[in-house]
């Protein structure tokens, strides 16, 4: 595939993907998965795996929160939690729905996109993970979490201390690639120490400094 056209099918895919994520979590879904596309075509890279298909799910991943909430809070965990699932159902399906329009369907080959229909279906089904790409998203899904110089938590002071307690018990034993490794080294510190940047006047709320 010539670099044109790449850019050409990486731009139709950004574009349906912001659609959805642009009404999904407030201040997050956006940023985060712009940041989990930076790592997940890097790691795709270092690891010799097709960026198109890491890429595309990596823009994915996130679409099926599209109306979960409506005005509900999304800074607790036990929120974002409760649709985790139905998340992933609906993003696979709307995924799906993408290579069905004419004029998309023929710039994916047919493994391609059950690949990424597969991925955004389970990419939060932390323990089950098994596969190269499949560890290749979650690790990006992780660290465009985490790297707080690309995105800001939204999550409330405890339970951004909860998640990246998580991280630590279930995310980084499972990560396998020598680059995802070795941002997860660099970054995990930093997104805690930044546990220090709440006010405590408004715990729900970071403070930028």
């Amino acid at each position: 595939m010539v670099e044109d056209q790449r850019e050409t099918i990486s731009q139709e895919v950004e574009d349906y993907a912001l659609r959805f994520l642009k009404q999904g979590r407030d201040k997050w879904d956006v940023p985060h998965t712009k940041s989990v596309v930076h790592y997940a075509k890097e790691i795709a890279q270092a690891e010799g795996y097709d960026i198109l298909v890491a890429v595309t799910a990596a823009w994915f991943h996130d679409i099926g929160y599209f109306s979960l909430f409506n005005e509900e809070d999304t800074s607790t965990l036990s929120n974002v939690r409760d649709r985790k699932a139905l998340h992933m159902e609906n993003g696979a399906k709307m995924a799906k729905a993408f290579f069905e329009r004419p004029e998309v369907a023929e710039k994916f080959t047919p493994q391609q996109k059950e690949r990424i229909i597969h991925l955004v279906s389970v990419h939060d089904k932390v323990d089950e993970l098994q596969d190269l790409d499949e560890l290749i998203l979650m690790e990006a899904d992780t660290l465009g979490i985490i790297d707080i110089s690309r995105v800001k938590p939204t999550y409330n002071r405890d339970d951004w201390i909860r998640f990246l307690e998580s991280v630590k018990g279930r995310r980084a034993p499972r990560f396998l690639t020598t680059l995802g490794k070795k941002y997860l080294k660099e970054l995990l510190p930093i997104a805690e120490s930044y546990s220090d940047n709440f006010s405590p006047s408004t715990p729900s709320t970071p403070e930028v400094k």
